[in-house]
C-alpha cells in the first residue's frame, strides 16, 4: 500500500504541476479528446481459443479493445508501472468494449440474454502485486462492478515469479499450464450458471486465457469469451 500511495502522490504533483496526456503529450489532461476517441470503438474479436482436449470443436471468442499499439500501451504501462489510478476508470471503459463483442448466449441454447456476464479477472502475480502495491485487474473489475457487471474472482494465481514478454508462444503455453487454481464456486452458481467473461489487460498467444479457462471450465463455470484491453500477436 505504501508503494502504491508514493506513485500516487508522484503522479498526482505531475499532473497537478504539467499534466499532459500520456498518449500523445499534449499539455492540460491526462489523456486528450482525440487519444480518448481513438483507444474507444476500436473492439473486435481477434480468434477464437480452441479446447479440444475438453471437448470436441469447442471454442470461445477472444475480443479486444484495441491492439496493442500507441496510444493504449502507454496508458496500460503508465496505469500498472505508474501506479495511476484515474486510468483505471479509462481503461475499464475501454474493456468493456470489448466484453460487448462476445456473443451472450444462455446455457443449452444459443439465445442471446440481456442480462450482463460475470466478469472474472485474471489476477497477478503475487510478486507482482507486492512491488506494485495494488492488482491491476482487480482494480479495473471493480471500476466495471460500479458500471453493473457482476464480479466474481475465482481465480487464485499459482505462477512463480517471472516476465512472460520475453517468452515465445510455445514458452508461454508451458509457463501457463496450471497456472490457476479455482476458489470454491457458490452453490447459488452452480444452480444458476450466468455465462461468465474472463478478462485481462493485454494478451499475445492466449495461453494464459487458455490456462485459466480451462480450469473454470472443469470447475463447471459457463464461460462465454474472453476479453483483453490490447492484444498483441507474436510468434
Amino acid at each position: 500500500m505504501r508503494h502504491f500511495l508514493q506513485h500516487f502522490l508522484t503522479e498526482l504533483s505531475d499532473l497537478v504541476l504539467a499534466r499532459e496526456c500520456i498518449g500523445c503529450k499534449t499539455l492540460g489532461t491526462l489523456i486528450c479528446t482525440n487519444c480518448h476517441e481513438t483507444v474507444h470503438n476500436r473492439a473486435q474479436i481477434m480468434r477464437d481459443l480452441r479446447f479440444n482436449d475438453l471437448a470436441e470443436d469447442l471454442r470461445i471468442p477472444l475480443a479486444i479493445a484495441h491492439r496493442y499499439t500507441p496510444p493504449i500501451d502507454s496508458l496500460i504501462y503508465r496505469y500498472k508501472d505508474n501506479g495511476i489510478p484515474e486510468l483505471a476508470r479509462i481503461l475499464a471503459s475501454v474493456l468493456s468494449g470489448a466484453i460487448a463483442q462476445i456473443p451472450r448466449g444462455d446455457p443449452g441454447g444459443a439465445a442471446e440474454t440481456t442480462r450482463l456476464p460475470i466478469l472474472i479477472p485474471i489476477p497477478s502475480r503475487k510478486s507482482s502485486i507486492r512491488a506494485r502495491g495494488f492488482d491491476p485487474m482487480i482494480l479495473i473489475a471493480d471500476h466495471l462492478a460500479h458500471e453493473g457487471f457482476p464480479v466474481a474472482k475465482w481465480l487464485v494465481d499459482q505462477r512463480g515469479a517471472g516476465r512472460s514478454k520475453t517468452l515465445g508462444t510455445a514458452d508461454r503455453m508451458i509457463a501457463a499450464h496450471e497456472a490457476f487454481r479455482i476458489e470454491r464456486i457458490p452453490d447459488s452458481y452452480v444452480r444458476d450458471p450466468v455465462p461468465a467473461v474472463v478478462i485481462d489487460d493485454v494478451t499475445t498467444s492466449g495461453a494464459t486465457f487458455t490456462a485459466a479457462v480451462s480450469q473454470l471450465l472443469l470447475a463447471g463455470v459457463h464461460v462465454i469469451g474472453c476479453a483483453a484491453i490490447a492484444g498483441a500477436r507474436k510468434s
